[in-house]
């Protein structure tokens, strides 16, 4: 399990065990104001997408009502290939949060749900840092902008030679 210490200003923080699940119900019951959760989560590889470390998630709770409002950041090292030349890629994603996820226990019934990475009064960082990863993956991913491809008829990387064959099209 993991372990709280009372942070400055009130806030609790929450350093993660291996499950990757927060208790949030003192702060949806109203007994605390605020809850700070940093987490390195490891992420399955998603459509030619690896990811080589785990990412790194510093989140801050806070209950509103039945509202869970979530606020952070999540960053990620992804590794893939170019859509056109086919060369390894690697890069950084840095991306902010600011979610809001209803707690009423009829929200959370499908894995479609709005709130369906909250089960009970337990937040499920792993399958939101996922959920998040994987929706702002681009598609077509590309070693740079100008990225001229490979020849179709004799499979050169034309960024890096010129190709010989008048494989023009």
């Amino acid at each position: 399990m993991g372990r709280v210490w009372r942070a400055p200003g009130g806030a609790f923080l929450y350093v993660m065990a291996s499950t990757h699940k927060v208790d949030v119900g003192g702060l949806l019951a109203g007994n605390r104001q605020r809850m700070v959760v940093d987490d390195r989560v490891p992420l399955a590889p998603f459509e030619g997408v690896t990811f080589p470390e785990p990412a790194s998630v510093h989140l801050e709770l806070q209950a509103s009502g039945q509202l869970l409002e979530i606020s952070g950041s999540v960053a990620a090292t992804m590794q893939s290939d170019c859509a056109r030349c086919l060369a390894e890629l690697s890069g950084e994603m840095h991306l902010e949060v600011d979610e809001q996820v209803e707690a009423g226990s009829s929200l959370q019934n499908g894995p479609f749900e709005d709130s369906n990475v909250l089960a009970g009064e337990r937040l499920d960082v792993a399958d939101l840092t996922t959920q998040l990863i994987c929706s702002a993956i681009p598609i077509g991913l590309l070693c740079k902008e100008d990225c001229k491809g490979i020849c179709p008829r004799c499979g050169e990387n034309r960024n890096t030679a010129k190709c010989e064959c008048n494989g023009d099209s």
